[in-house]
């Protein structure tokens, strides 16, 4: 069998059989590609971290009949911190979910694969905040997408920005008060989010919004993430 060596992280995993498991692996070389784990559910294996979401690792694989199978696995990082707290898990696991529904095997995305990795690090390592964290990772993620937020002159008319601003639901794009369509934004929030999408993540810490300003931004982010991808998230609980 054919074998290649790919650096990725679990997005997800699905028991199969009584001891194997199916994982799907986002991975630099490969996109986001279907692999075995056979008898990780063995109480003696060896590979059980690897059944686990966020398992960042170097993967050696064979090509199986459908799938790929894991050989051996070098764990390089379990986020095992991130499951600490309820909340931060799921803002995580939905990252995670939203990659394994957008990716495609064979698709290469290495500017979300280190998107998506550094964010984790930086929730774990930095103590980054996670919902600023999260809302930065879905900022950048509609930015490599092609759907930018536009801070600068309203998506309708043209015009430069000045007093009161809606975001248009169905564009995705902010809009002076004089055209038709949006929800008001509040100034706050307005200057908030362009201060977020500007900002690297490793100097996330040094903004002071207040968390009902970052959850409310996080809901109208994810609101138009899930309108561009058909996605919906599931953080109801944590918003």
């Amino acid at each position: 069998m054919d074998s290649i060596t790919v650096t990725g992280i679990v997005l997800n995993s699905i028991k199969y059989g009584e001891k194997d498991r199916i994982i799907h692996i986002f991975s630099v070389e490969l996109g986001n590609i279907t692999a075995t784990l056979k008898g990780v559910e063995s109480a003696k294996s060896k590979m059980k971290f690897a059944g686990q979401p966020f398992c960042f690792a170097k993967f050696d694989l064979a090509m199986g009949h459908s799938f790929y199978v894991v050989k051996s696995v070098d764990l390089i990082d379990s986020f095992f911190d991130i499951s600490r707290d309820y909340n931060t898990y799921l803002l995580c696991e939905s990252m995670l979910a939203l990659c394994n529904h957008i990716l495609k095997p064979n698709i290469i995305a290495e500017g979300l694969f280190l998107s998506l990795i550094k964010t984790l690090q930086n929730i774990v390592y930095n103590n980054i905040d996670p919902y600023m964290a999260t809302l930065k990772f879905y900022c950048d993620f509609l930015e490599l997408l092609g759907y930018a937020l536009n801070f600068d002159r309203c998506d309708n008319c043209g015009m430069k920005f000045m007093g009161d601003i809606k975001f248009d639901l169905e564009s995705g794009t902010f809009r002076c008060l004089n055209c038709s369509g949006g929800i008001k934004v509040e100034p706050r929030d307005f200057t908030s989010l362009k201060v977020v999408c500007s900002t690297d993540i490793e100097r996330l810490h040094t903004l002071k919004l207040q968390t009902p300003v970052v959850k409310n931004l996080l809901r109208l982010v994810l609101d138009d993430v899930s309108r561009k991808t058909g996605f919906k998230m599931k953080l109801s609980d944590v918003l």
